[in-house]
């Protein structure tokens, strides 16, 4: 049974794109339906936590969005951040489904109970992960994913 859903930030909560305005100001978009699924998934009881390699502005913004208490930001030694995520949350690796999309996932991918990658993910994290999702990063793969846990699957 997993309790615990891991996500990494860029190119799984958003599409992986940065718009920057004349000022320099970066701005990234969230899925509603995925915003929608976080906040159902919390009301059943599943602990969400952001994993990312950057430590920025933005990733505090969507954490306040979304309400999620458990942010590892800054990490871009995936793997180790997510034994802390179970070590932190009492979790073993095996309660604990990852979604990432990058080569530096795959290591974090192989170490959980149920590894995710989006359809647009890189090649690396696709051979990693358990399964690969239907949609892209920033286009309801977190939707999808928690279908898949809540499935049982």
């Amino acid at each position: 049974m997993i309790r615990v859903l891991a996500l990494d930030v860029d190119g799984v909560l958003t599409n992986g794109e940065v718009v920057l305005d004349e000022a320099g100001r970066e701005s990234k978009a969230l899925f509603f339906r995925d915003i929608d699924a976080i906040f159902a998934a919390r009301r059943k009881g599943l602990d969400v936590v952001l994993v990312t390699g950057e430590e920025t502005p933005i990733v505090d913004a969507i954490a306040r969005k979304l309400e999620i208490e458990h942010v590892y930001a800054g990490h871009r030694d995936k793997a180790a951040a997510v034994h802390g995520v179970s070590t932190a949350l009492d979790v073993p690796l095996a309660q604990i489904c990852y979604v990432g999309d990058a080569a530096r996932d795959a290591p974090a991918l192989e170490l959980v109970g149920l590894g995710l990658a989006p359809a647009d993910a890189a090649e690396e994290a696709k051979a990693a992960a358990d399964r690969v999702l239907e949609r892209c990063g920033g286009r309801g793969c977190v939707e999808e994913a928690l279908r898949i846990i809540f499935a049982g699957k």
